[in-house]
């Protein structure tokens, strides 16, 4: 077997084939038992040998091919659980945060619903000027000239719009969610 691991470090592709032939059965049955599967028992198989002819400059002749590949073959074992636990990780990460990201569109939209029926209470004019004004963010001046009446009308219809949109129980929220909604 030395002469393989000779053969091998020289980068002799036939030398590599017998090991290979010699030890495939016995690295994929390492696998298979280690993982319950055919699929990833293989392609670890593939990757440990991979890695034999990537790394063959660093094999040893003080110790014997076989320990030498199932070395490998731990360590591709171990980097495929490590990589496996990070997916699940990360997996679970991203379904949080969808989770999350799901409740708090939902509230959102709950309350951009309450609110369009709040508002709905308001006579159009009223409406139309405390939406410009407190949605759209427009001044009480760029409303007046937008909708073609005076500052000081805007002024009161937002006046009349706060008092008559603080009879309804949840009135401060949507005020508050008004702000987050520009």
């Amino acid at each position: 077997m030395s002469n393989y691991i000779q053969n091998i470090k020289e980068g002799n592709h036939l030398s590599f084939e017998i090991v290979f032939k010699l030890w495939h059965r016995k690295v994929y049955a390492y696998f298979f038992k280690k993982t319950a599967s055919e699929d990833q028992a293989e392609e670890l198989t593939q990757l440990a040998f991979i890695k034999l002819w990537r790394f063959k400059h660093t094999l040893s002749e003080d110790f014997t091919l076989d320990v030498q590949l199932f070395k490998i073959a731990k360590t591709t074992l171990l980097d495929y659980f490590k990589k496996l636990a990070n997916d699940s990780r990360n997996l679970k990460g991203y379904h949080e945060g969808l989770s999350e990201m799901a409740a708090e569109e939902s509230k959102l939209f709950d309350a951009k619903q309450e609110l369009e029926v709040v508002l709905n209470c308001l006579p159009p004019t009223r409406k139309q000027v405390f939406v410009l004004n407190r949605l759209h963010g427009y001044s009480y001046k760029e409303i007046a000239e937008k909708l073609s009446i005076s500052p000081r009308t805007v002024e009161k219809h937002i006046s009349l719009a706060m008092k008559q949109l603080n009879g309804y129980a949840y009135t401060p929220f949507l005020v508050i969610l008004l702000s987050f909604l520009k």
